[in-house]
């Protein structure tokens, strides 16, 4: 008697994908858990450091994926095989319909984290400022303290908005999946398109202008990370945000820098 292994696969986005051996596959997404029975899958595939659950689908129709990336190749290559195995010989006509999915209690936010780490930050920022006021030679040097501390916040948010859309704009049309969007409404002057992923679900995308039709590309593992493929007006003002939220920034540092240096020197 042959026992089937029980395996877990932990993925990108904070995705788990369980097989308990026998029972269904369930995967587990950070808001959402989907349980997926046998008898729903018509395949599962490998490939490279990602798994692909292929539902069964009416004839015609185009089969919900559940795919989970960013895990071990040899890793995704066992749980394959061993849901394969467990496979019964025909599955269900229409796997979706057979697939149960249960919203998550929300996990302990990660912005409480970010303001317990800003709240320190806070405060060892304001002794170096005292400490700055009791030591300095001019009382000025306080406030110009603060304000490059202000300006060196402003550089490093600007750096990291445009750090983060230029990451997207090369990642997601390489590495995600691009499907075309409708336009649906306008919001406040924005016009929202609206877009299906690859397991069916409906997302939307807002911004300022538009044809009625437009490329995006979406992370699979987390289809709200979407673009819209920029041109090249675009990267060029994408890169002088960065040009000058480094200069911003970089001059912020100096003026700490050189402030403290005189603040310790006396």
């Amino acid at each position: 008697m042959t026992t089937t292994p029980s395996l877990l696969l932990r993925g990108g986005a904070g995705s788990v994908l369980r097989f308990e051996g026998g029972g269904p596959v369930t995967l587990r997404r950070t808001d959402k858990e989907h349980r997926i029975p046998l008898a729903a899958i018509q395949l599962v595939h490998a490939e490279g450091r990602s798994v692909a659950i292929v539902l069964s689908a009416p004839e015609g129709t185009e089969p919900r994926i559940y795919r989970v990336t960013d895990v071990s190749e040899a890793a995704a290559l066992a749980f394959a095989d061993a849901v394969t195995a467990a496979l019964p010989a025909e599955p269900a006509p229409d796997g979706a319909a057979l697939v149960t999915t249960f919203a998550l209690a929300d996990p302990p936010p990660r912005a409480t984290r970010n303001w317990i780490v800003g709240g320190v930050v806070a405060a060892v920022l304001v002794a170096v400022d005292v400490f700055v006021a009791l030591r300095a030679p001019k009382g000025e040097y306080a406030f110009g303290f603060l304000m490059a501390l202000v300006f060196g916040g402003i550089g490093a948010f600007m750096i990291h908005l445009a750090g983060v859309e230029t990451y997207r704009q090369w990642h997601l049309p390489r590495h995600g999946i691009t499907v075309m969007g409708e336009f649906s409404h306008y919001t406040n002057n924005r016009k929202v398109y609206r877009f299906t992923d690859a397991t069916g679900g409906r997302h939307t995308y807002t911004t300022t202008s538009g044809p009625d039709r437009i490329e995006l590309a979406y992370d699979p593992r987390d289809p709200r990370r979407v673009v819209h493929p920029a041109g090249p007006y675009e990267r060029i003002g994408i890169a002088f945000v960065t040009l000058l939220g480094c200069g911003i920034a970089g001059g912020s540092l100096y003026a700490l820098g050189a402030i403290l240096f005189v603040t310790v020197k006396g």
